[in-house]
């Protein structure tokens, strides 16, 4: 178990931009012990950011030699399994950024892996330290809109070469096995993670739809929509790479009830039989612990629980299935059913 103390960290990838903003979070407690990425250039600007001097270009030695007590896991999406199962040898915890994996098979290790290691695996959903969204999962627990038979969401931008990612970022990004498809992977588990939340588990089938509508330089889908068949309900999710304005209008999150509507975005708006103007609900704060990605990681691996929520690796699966169902039925044009167990046998 890692000292409750000072809990040694460890970066494994830093191709994903999301990473410079997330390591101005890490906490007082934690000890920030080294980086790694084959990109030479990545390595340097990690050391320069953090002041952690120790790099490598390679992350299997980087894990034999420094012996982290935890991975924060910032590479390729494609990459994720091997650096879990890497990380699950060796009793390290770990981390990724969203999504889980690229494929669903990919997944399926990650969890094998740290269920046989006993180490705890959480999956980073920028989603899951948003006030707006706890609080909303707050009033639809208390019943507030009555049974949710709906639930719409939009997530996307002008291209990630459009709003300046970087050239590492875009190079996996645009790389169908390094990402698992285009704008579809790269958003569709936002919204799945939340149909997965609010509406209590996995919807019966799924169809989806992508393509190359605006971004034809690309090698991968620059749109998709899918669609979530649930018993009581149908959900929307819309996924882009070419807004001409990036985010307008808002992408605000809507949430439809028999009794009331949610709506989430900057703001929770609450709309009711009674109160059909509408009310602006003032937002839950963030328990302490669960503030920010690597406050709640280290609370898990000091408890020795797993993750809850968005970050749950299980909800992080069921996320990556119903992601994988839906390419499954944008390239094929049918309905596909849930669950896929296929990926299971050999076939």
């Amino acid at each position: 178990m890692a000292s409750r103390k000072r809990l040694r960290v460890a970066v494994l990838g830093l191709a994903h931009d999301h990473v410079w903003s997330c390591l101005k979070h890490v906490p007082q407690t934690t000890q920030l012990v080294a980086g790694a990425d084959p990109d030479p250039a990545l390595c340097g600007r990690f050391a320069k950011a953090t002041g952690c001097q120790r790099v490598f270009e390679d992350y299997g030695r980087l894990l034999e030699e420094v012996h982290p007590d935890a991975a924060l896991i910032f590479s390729a999406t494609a990459l994720h399994a091997d650096l879990v199962e890497m990380c699950a040898a060796l009793g390290v915890h770990a981390l990724v950024e969203k999504p889980m994996a690229a494929t669903l098979e990919q997944a399926d290790r990650m969890l094998l892996a740290a269920r046989r290691a006993r180490t705890r695996l959480m999956v980073n959903w920028p989603t899951a330290w948003s006030p707006a969204i706890r609080t909303a999962l707050r009033l639809a627990g208390e019943g507030r809109i009555g049974r949710i038979w709906q639930l719409t969401w939009r997530g996307g931008h002008a291209g990630p070469d459009e709003i300046g990612c970087s050239e590492q970022f875009q190079g996996f990004l645009f790389d169908k096995e390094l990402n698992g498809a285009g704008a579809f992977n790269d958003y569709c588990g936002y919204g799945a993670g939340l149909c997965l939340l609010f509406l209590g588990g996995p919807p019966h089938s799924v169809v989806g739809m992508a393509g190359r509508l605006v971004k034809t330089h690309l090698p991968v889908d620059d749109n998709g929509i899918l669609l979530l068949r649930y018993p009581q309900a149908l959900c929307r999710l819309e996924m882009t790479w070419t807004e001409a304005v990036s985010g307008r209008p808002a992408h605000d999150i809507a949430l439809y009830g028999t009794e009331g509507t949610l709506v989430m975005g900057a703001e929770v708006w609450l709309y009711t039989r009674r109160k059909p103007e509408g009310v602006c609900v003032p937002l839950d704060d963030l328990p302490r612990g669960e503030r920010d990605p690597f406050e709640y990681f280290a609370r898990c691996i000091h408890r020795g629980e797993d993750p809850q929520g968005l970050c749950s690796p299980d909800l992080g699966r069921a996320a990556q299935e119903i992601m994988e169902a839906g390419l499954r039925s944008a390239t094929s044009g049918r309905e596909i059913a849930l669950p896929i167990e296929d990926h299971l046998f050999r076939i």
